[in-house]
């Protein structure tokens, strides 16, 4: 199902969006914004300490830890664009 955010125009996108930002209602998606990027960070060092244990030849253990992270970053990641984008949309409706 489409949101009437993804059905307007890029110019009409980024109007609303610098509205939105501007406006009282956009601490969740500023605090998203955060946690998106640290989900990020979670991705690289996730990638990086695979690299390190193929390299020194660690344990079991620490394959399993790096693909809890790498998983649990992703989800976040996932779970918070999409908090983000239905914010936007909110915000959207009631402009309309």
């Amino acid at each position: 199902m489409k949101l009437y955010y993804q059905t307007l125009s890029k110019e009409k996108k980024k109007n609303l969006k610098e509205k939105f930002l501007k406006s009282k209602e956009s601490i969740l998606f500023k605090k998203g914004n955060k946690i998106v990027v640290v989900s990020i960070i979670g991705i690289i060092v996730a990638f990086i300490s695979v690299i390190f244990d193929i390299i020194y030849k660690t344990g079991v253990l620490n394959y399993v830890l790096d693909g809890l992270l790498f998983i649990f970053s992703l989800i976040f990641l996932i779970i918070f664009n999409k908090i983000k984008l239905k914010e936007i949309n909110k915000f959207a409706l009631k402009s309309k």
